[in-house]
């Protein structure tokens, strides 16, 4: 049985309203992992995530987000471009070698160019910041199949 969350909230400078949906399922819940320095926008990211069913882990910066990446299996990485320890490029080409799976890029210079780039460089897509739930939401409907009323919530 579906239950039904409306929320509203407020990230950062931007806001997002937007409509989140729990429903148990017997699927495994999704992983993500978050990675960026900028603390709030991560952590927003991640309770909107949360919020959709995932389960959501918050990585300041690229060597933290290999660390979780090699102690647990993940099923997408969302990363920002520009981090102080390694650019997202760099993380994306680790987890190319050593664990691939779909990940996105952040940025909020995101242009034609950098974006052709990321692409190229196997990311999914990139994503301009600041970014939109929905964005996100649509991305993971389409990378896992799944229809908003299937969201999984529960191992």
């Amino acid at each position: 049985m579906s239950q039904f969350y409306w929320g509203y909230r407020g990230i950062g400078h931007w806001h997002v309203g937007c409509f989140f949906m729990h429903v148990k399922s017997s699927r495994t819940t999704r992983t993500i992992v978050v990675a960026d320095d900028d603390r709030l926008l991560r952590e927003s990211l991640c309770d909107a995530l949360s919020d959709l069913g995932c389960n959501a882990r918050a990585a300041g910066n690229g060597s933290q987000a290999i660390e979780f990446l090699s102690g647990s299996p993940c099923d997408l990485l969302l990363s920002d471009v520009d981090m102080p320890d390694m650019s997202g490029f760099q993380l994306l080409s680790w987890v190319s070698q050593h664990h691939p799976l779909p990940m996105i890029l952040m940025s909020a210079r995101a242009d034609e160019s950098l974006s052709r780039a990321a692409r190229s460089a196997g990311a999914i897509t990139l994503l301009s910041k600041p970014v939109e739930i929905t964005s996100i939401t649509s991305l993971f409907h389409s990378l896992f199949d799944e229809r908003p009323d299937s969201f999984p919530t529960e191992r």
